[in-house]
């Protein structure tokens, strides 16, 4: 197999998905659409996600999972795309990117991390984030409407960046740079995105189609 040239060879990047079940996936929107219909969103954009991320070829792929890592999407993601599957490791999600991150930069140089509920990702962003990261950047954060974060990028990482966060609250984004600036990180701050939690934003992503 020929060897995959990337534009950002000392890079990684990392996806976070969930397990794709019934009833546990998008659930805020399961409420307004029914537990089935959610999980189909919720397949759709793990799927698009990674393969905008491997068309991109910006840096080696790795998808990190919660839940069954033998589940049949997770595994045809990782034959058909030839990609490392990874089980998240931690208590929460902050502990789960912390570990994620930490350990990705013991063989790069740097690492953007992203989830799968940004319709509106896209390789320009990503790269955008490496971009800063290559200038000298320690952190990038993708900025979310809501006031969480779509994307964090790091060439060096703390873990008190990820403690005392209140996980799924629009406090996010503002407790995390408030932890960027008290251990001095250079950080910056792209462009904000959303994504898809309610019906409203669904039928966003449909115009934009």
């Amino acid at each position: 197999m020929t060897k995959r040239t990337y534009i950002y060879p000392a890079g990684k990047i990392i996806i976070f998905a969930k397990e794709p079940v019934a009833g546990r996936v998008k659930t805020r929107l399961a409420r307004e659409i029914g537990d089935e219909a959610a999980l189909r969103i919720h397949q759709k954009m793990v799927i698009d996600t990674v393969e905008m991320v491997s068309q991109s070829a910006l840096a080696k792929l790795e998808l990190h999972v919660s839940g069954d890592l033998q589940h049949p999407l997770f595994q045809s993601i990782a034959e058909q795309k030839g990609i490392q599957v990874y089980l998240q490791q931690g208590s929460n999600l902050g502990e789960r990117m912390f570990s994620a991150i930490n350990e990705s930069l013991d063989n790069a140089s740097y690492s953007v991390l992203i989830g799968t509920d940004c319709p509106v990702m896209s390789a320009d962003y990503i790269e955008q984030a490496f971009g800063a990261l290559v200038q000298g950047q320690d952190v990038i954060i993708g900025p979310a409407e809501d006031g969480g974060y779509v994307l964090i990028g790091a060439s060096r990482i703390e873990a008190s960046w990820f403690n005392n966060i209140d996980w799924g609250s629009q406090r996010v984004l503002e407790q995390t740079r408030q932890a960027l600036i008290s251990s001095a990180a250079r950080f910056l701050e792209l462009q904000p995105l959303w994504d898809i939690d309610h019906i409203g934003d669904l039928n966003r992503w449909r115009l934009c189609q």
